[in-house]
Order: structure tokens, then sequence, then C-alpha cells
């Protein structure tokens, strides 16, 4: 495919010289030195040390990638044997190290599947060069939960570790977005899926891209909201779920009618928009059939658009564009914050924008967005390219 392979090695030169610098320029400090003085410090329990990772003051020099091994099923003991040349990841499973919110978890719930979903071609044949992982100082990475961090694209990883590398004085996860997806989808999605998927059909029955203002009672952005989502309910529902073009989502005009046919009745079991059941039924049968990976980066596109429409069409693409099979790019990251912020914008135009909130809400729009793209349209060329 020659659209991904372009976009690989345009990954690999952009930081290859990066590396080079930061090899030149290394000292031979041990991180493994620094984690042991950080957790020892005196008046500091497990927990609290647990706590201050995230902000803890950078412990390595280099920063690269190296060839890894595929996802191996863990053993009894939520461990994968992968070498003792790796360093814990800073970044807590959860604000305080257990299970800290709804749908984390802090163990591999089932194994045998956990492989599976993070490698779904795993029974082709995978050398250990086709899986990459990122080296601190020359020490591979784990995840939070202390699973080998291996990643299915050459290109990915060195994302990752350019994350990774533009860390100055202090770690800020925050700012390390596909890090972080990448974790999700090792540490949470492979291991139980069911909460994620669940959430993604939530963003459904209440997608954002479903509810218009009323014409009548403001024209402009009635017009807006058309510009933004043209096409966008046929799109995914006759090329993605493969469903009659009469046949699309539930949607409501103005405040009362959303109020009306999203409450929960005789006719509408669940409280929501009352979308054909055949139209919900393929979109989960289309999120079940998802890799860790493109679910991960599907449901963050879902949390930060508040829509399956506009993510699961982004989604799409990316994946269609890494397999060569979309030659225009209509729905890139780029439309998809237009098209989630149609509202925000819209009150920005007539209210005018605060500073610190509605510039750091499209900074961390823009920034979701593209890692989410980025993660699946990486996964798909990888797995297309290497024909597992």
């Amino acid at each position: 495919n020659r659209a991904a392979s372009k976009l690989l090695q345009a990954n690999i030169t952009s930081f290859e010289a990066t590396l080079l610098r930061r090899a030149t320029a290394s000292s031979s400090s041990s991180s493994s030195g620094v984690l042991r003085r950080a957790l020892s410090s005196k008046n500091v329990t497990a927990a609290a040390a647990d706590r201050r990772l995230a902000g803890r003051r950078r412990f390595y020099n280099v920063v690269g990638i190296a060839p890894s091994i595929a996802p191996v099923k863990p053993d009894k003991n939520n461990k994968v044997t992968n070498g003792d040349n790796t360093v814990q990841s800073p970044i807590s499973a959860g604000v305080d190290g257990t299970q800290s919110a709804t749908g984390v978890t802090t163990s591999i719930k089932d194994s045998s599947k956990w492989t599976l979903r993070l490698n779904p071609n795993k029974d082709n044949d995978n050398n250990k060069e086709e899986w990459y992982s990122v080296t601190l100082d020359g020490r591979a990475i784990r995840t939070p939960l202390g699973l080998p961090f291996a990643l299915p694209s050459p290109a990915l990883a060195l994302a990752v570790a350019s994350e990774w590398d533009s860390q100055k004085t202090y770690l800020q996860p925050a700012q390390m977005p596909i890090m972080t997806l990448c974790c999700t989808a090792i540490d949470q999605v492979a291991s139980d899926p069911t909460a994620h998927q669940t959430d993604i059909i939530r963003y459904l029955r209440n997608d954002t891209s479903c509810y218009w203002v009323d014409p009548t009672e403001d024209r402009v952005l009635n017009r807006q909201q058309a510009q933004a989502w043209e096409k966008l309910h046929k799109t995914v529902s006759s090329e993605l779920l493969g469903l009659p073009d009469d046949l699309g989502p539930a949607q409501a005009v103005g405040g009362s009618d959303a109020l009306l046919i999203s409450r929960k009745s005789d006719g509408n079991k669940m409280s929501g928009l009352p979308h054909p059941p055949l139209l919900v039924e393929k979109a989960k049968k289309w999120i079940n059939s998802l890799d860790a990976w493109t679910l991960t980066a599907l449901y963050s596109a879902c949390a930060e658009s508040k829509s399956f429409f506009i993510a699961a069409a982004m989604i799409f693409e990316a994946t269609q564009h890494a397999k060569g099979e979309c030659k225009v790019a209509t729905r890139d990251p780029k439309w998809a914050v237009q098209a989630a912020r149609v509202e925000e914008e819209f009150n920005i135009e007539m209210w005018g924008l605060v500073e610190g909130g509605h510039d750091y809400d499209r900074l961390n729009s823009s920034i979701q967005m593209h890692a989410a793209s980025f993660v699946a349209q990486n996964v798909a060329a990888s797995f297309h390219l290497d024909g597992r």
C-alpha cells in the first residue's frame, strides 16, 4: 500500500534525527536507580509515591524503539514474560493505583481473549520484528498494569517515543495522548471491552448530531449544523453499517421534540433516541468486531465528540485510507473537530471567546481526534501491509 508506506516512512524519518542526537548526548545514569530512590523517599507511602509518579521528574535520557514480540497470553499471576530489561510505566493504572473509576480494571479478566483482541490474526506468521516497543535508556517500558508495551506498527511506536522524548523536566501524561490510548487498549479494552462497547452504544442513543435546532428558532445555527453534518448519517448507515438508503437514525428538531421522543416510554424502552432496531443491531455488530486498538480509538473519539456517527465516520475513513480504499479524505480529524463543536463555535461567534477556556477546549478536541485517527489508521495499515 503506497499511501500507508509513505505514512510510515514519514514518521520514521521525522524522529530518526532526534533519536540520534539524544543517543550521542546521553549519559550512563540508570533509570532504575532513580525509580528506587523515588519509591524509597522518607515519609512517602507506596500509594502516595504512586500518585506522585505522574508529575515526577524525567528519569531517562535516551528514548528509542526496539523490536518486540507479539502479545502472548498472561499467566495466572497476570504476568507476561518479555525479558527483565524493562522499566515500569510511571503512569498509574488508576488515580491512586486502585480501581478508582468505573470500568477500570487492575487485572486481566479474560486472558484467553486478551491476546486475540490485540492481535486478531495471531495464528498467522508473526516474527518479532513486526511488533515494537518503546525504550527508555535501552529498557522497554511496560503498561500501568505491568504488561509489555508491544505495538503492531513502527509508526505508532515512533509516535509514542516522540511523546516520551518531548517530556522535559516533569512527566505530563496528559501530553501523551497516543501513549494513553495504547495503554488503555492493552490494559483495559483487550482485557474486557464490555464497558467501552456499552458506552459507545449510549453515545449512539444520545448522539449530538441527531439533535437539530429548530430552523424557525435559529436558522443560522441550523444551517451550520447542516453544513457540518451533511450526508453524515447516510454515509455511516449505508457505507459502514450496510443499511438501506431509506433507513437512518431517529432525529429530533427543537428542544420540545428532543424531550418528547427521547424519553423512556412503551415504544422506547430505553431513554435516548428511538433509532431503528436494525441500525442499533448493526452498530453493535460492527463495534463488537473491532480489535482492541480500533475500539479504543473509537471510544475516545465518541467521548470527545459526544457522537457515535462523527466518531464512526472518522475511524472508518482512517482504516479505509490505510487500506488504500479511500482516495479523498472528507471525514478526517479536522472535519471531526468542526462537526463536534458546531454549537460551541456558534456560541463563540455570538458571545466571544473565553481565553483559557474555549481555546483550550479547541486544542484538546483536536489532540484527541488526531490521536484516535492516528492509532486507528496505523494499526489498520500495519495489519494490512503485513497481511495479518
